[in-house]
């Protein structure tokens, strides 16, 4: 039971990692294959919707470092140079990738709080952001509590339809937030 139990959670945050990590990507406008990211299957469509403020706050070769550990699965490379970053910058990118390497190292509870600090008042914003909080509320056994993030991003999508530029976004982050619900 145990070991299925950690299998699922496995999977999941590997599901996690494939859909969200490429959130610098959304920042330029623009995905790029690179040989230190293998994980390539990107959340895109932030043109306006963005993590960051002025990309020249958030140090780019760190930054792509960082989601490559994250990318290859090297959760505390990825979490000790992210706390690097954070005293750097304000980014709310920045913060949601320390939420990930921080989901990766079993610290739900910290995860919680950068996933927090990446969203925007009531807990809204990002899709990827969203999921991320939701499956770190799971972990900390506030099912309820991932259920509001579901519905909130289920309304979003709604609102969306199939056309704007967020929604593959969102049917990505639906599709983790319910995996990781049943």
């Amino acid at each position: 039971m145990m070991e299925d139990h950690a299998m699922r959670w496995t999977s999941l945050l590997s599901a996690f990692c494939v859909f969200v990590v490429p959130a610098y990507a959304q920042t330029s406008g623009s995905i790029t294959q690179s040989p230190f990211t293998p994980m390539v299957q990107p959340v895109t469509g932030y043109a306006s919707y963005d993590f960051a403020g002025p990309s020249a706050s958030i140090p780019g070769r760190d930054m792509q470092r960082a989601q490559g550990f994250i990318a290859s699965g090297n959760f505390a490379e990825a979490d000790k140079l992210l706390g690097s970053l954070i005293g750097k910058t304000s980014s709310r990118q920045v913060r949601f990738l320390k939420g990930v390497a921080k989901l990766g190292l079993n610290d739900a509870e910290a995860a919680r709080r950068y996933f927090e600090q990446s969203l925007y008042t009531g807990r809204n914003g990002h899709p990827g952001a969203m999921s991320g909080l939701a499956l770190a509320e799971i972990r900390l056994g506030n099912r309820d509590a991932a259920r509001d993030i579901l519905q909130k991003l289920r309304y979003q999508q709604e609102k969306c339809g199939s056309d704007c530029d967020r929604a593959k976004p969102l049917d990505q982050a639906v599709s983790v937030v319910e995996k990781a619900l049943i």
